[in-house]
């Protein structure tokens, strides 16, 4: 039997390119918006500022591609030296649908196998839900009792100086219309910022 000819074996690898692209799922993902909130903390959300009464920040919107579309962060090596860093790495996991990216972030030490297993399924849920906002939690904000916190909760004066304690992320759940939040505890430890909780 002769070998087939070289170009219908082109053709097929062509064809076999082709469709393969045309199912491949597509990343879709939204701009992200640096705001700072009336009370001097940082907000990062998909809506502009003005819809949440806030002001761009002076770092101003994270980069985005063409037609507004928001690039695909660089692979970053090491941790995340200052608080914006790792807001910004959180964000971009969660936007990736990354949970390995977000792991990558959580503060593991003194771990054990049972624990670790538990929150990873947590920032895999984390990881899937799509995300409205990144707030920075200082420690006089206040939970009010039935867990729900007002707008004046929220705005309460505070210095601008205190160092934030926690990340709220909040997103909406499967549904689209639900809302969910996630408080991540914040650690400081060899001179990088991680989350944790």
């Amino acid at each position: 039997m002769s070998p087939p000819p070289t170009n219908l074996l082109r053709a097929a690898f062509l064809a076999s390119v082709l469709v393969t692209a045309s199912v491949a799922p597509r990343v879709v993902q939204a701009a992200i918006y640096r705001c700072q909130a009336p009370d001097g903390g940082m907000v990062y959300t998909d809506r502009p500022c003005s819809e949440l009464g806030a002001t761009p920040s002076p770092a101003g919107d994270l980069p985005t591609g063409q037609a507004g579309q928001r690039r695909r962060a660089p692979p970053r090596f090491g941790c995340a030296r200052n608080l914006p860093e790792l807001v910004l790495r959180v964000a971009n996991a969660i936007n990736q649908q990354d949970t390995n990216q977000l792991a990558g972030v959580y503060h593991w030490a003194g771990m054990s196998g049972g624990q670790s297993v538990a929150i990873l399924r947590r920032l895999d849920a984390v990881a899937h839900r799509p995300l409205a906002a990144i707030v920075q939690v200082g420690p006089q904000t206040m939970q009010s009792v039935d867990g729900v916190v007002s707008d004046e909760e929220y705005y309460a004066k505070r210095p601008i100086s205190q160092t934030p304690v926690a990340l709220r992320i909040e997103q909406s759940t499967g549904d689209g219309i639900s809302p969910s939040n996630t408080v991540f505890g914040l650690q400081r430890h060899f001179g990088c910022w991680w989350i944790r909780g």
